[in-house]
């Protein structure tokens, strides 16, 4: 039969004088280790508060300052980054018009200079009729055409997304019903 004297033991010490048993860790201590027990826990509480400090100012910084959160730099980041990809692809298509613009004015300006020539030698040699006149006016105007509407050259854009597109999302449900109250209007019957 066990004696009714039977003290539990000191947790840290093993000695069987422990003064109090912790109800958050049911552990027995002794009066030289409750102590030290005990600024342990304060220790952790202090570190929790500050944690909890911490985070507050965090709030207030937010909510002072919404842009400076890490998603809206994110979508500043995307923006950023979609306009230079926009700018650098109408640099290389302005380059690329410029080449071929060039190359199309080059082969019209070979032909109005053998329209030119034709022309010249029909005026010299006054050697020419109706039909003459007919074919240096309809190779004038084809010339003119093709320089003002070049057939060979035009913009085309793709149909499929060259920027991709973002979005915000929330899984939080909390999110929505918020939304959805500062949104609708109640009626209470």
């Amino acid at each position: 039969m066990a004696s009714a004297n039977t003290r539990a033991k000191c947790s840290i010490c093993n000695k069987g004088n422990t003064a109090y048993v912790c109800p958050g860790c049911s552990k027995g201590f002794c009066f030289q280790h409750l102590t030290e027990h005990r600024q342990i826990l304060h220790n952790q509480l202090e570190e929790i508060i500050n944690n909890h400090d911490q985070f507050q100012q965090m709030i207030i910084e937010q909510t002072q300052n919404p842009s400076n959160s890490s998603l809206i730099q994110q979508i500043n980041q995307w923006e950023t980054d979609s306009i230079h990809q926009i700018q650098q692809t109408a640099e290389e298509c302005r380059k690329t018009l410029t080449n071929l613009t060039q190359k199309s004015i080059n082969n019209i300006e070979k032909k109005f200079i053998e329209l030119s020539q034709k022309l010249k030698e029909s005026r010299e040699d006054n050697e020419f009729n109706e039909i003459d006149l007919n074919h240096f006016q309809l190779k004038l105007t084809q010339i003119t055409k093709e320089f003002n509407e070049p057939s060979n050259i035009s913009i085309r854009q793709d149909s499929e997304e060259f920027i991709k597109k973002i979005s915000v999302l929330s899984t939080s449900s909390v999110f929505w019903q918020i939304f959805y109250i500062k949104n609708s209007v109640y009626v209470q019957e």
